[in-house]
């Protein structure tokens, strides 16, 4: 079985004073039956099917929430601007492939592409110097 150490989770903060000295352990198994090449091809389905062809998946993080998946980041091409811009994450389920959209953001196709539309903005403005 292979090892994948994790660098990246969310942990609530625990109750300590200023000068207290902290460490934190933690252990987590479970299986992965999607690999992150599956979960970053599932999620450029997704957006090529819902979205569009100017969007496009990163490299997948792993989520150690509940429940655990990947984090898929998602990003939108400018060609006239020479320019690609993250525009979101996609939540892909670690044992379906499943495109998780409550666990997603933007949630919503319509939403991916409204924050599309405003990174065109953003980009079109400060190629214009307006």
């Amino acid at each position: 079985m292979e090892e994948i150490t994790v660098l990246e989770s969310e942990i609530a903060a625990p109750s300590i004073s200023t000068q207290a000295e902290v460490r934190y352990r933690m252990e987590v198994t479970f299986r992965c039956a999607i690999t992150p090449f599956v979960a970053r091809q599932n999620a450029n389905v997704y957006l090529l099917m819902n979205v569009g062809n100017m969007f496009s998946a990163g490299d997948p993080l792993l989520f150690l929430g509940e429940p655990p998946h990947w984090k898929v980041p998602v990003f939108c091409a400018f060609p006239e601007f020479n320019h690609r811009e993250k525009i979101g994450e996609l939540a892909v389920d670690m044992d379906s492939g499943a495109i998780l959209l409550e666990q997603s953001f933007p949630s919503s196709p319509e939403e991916m592409e409204r924050h599309a539309e405003v990174a065109y903005h953003s980009l079109d403005t400060s190629s214009t110097g307006a």
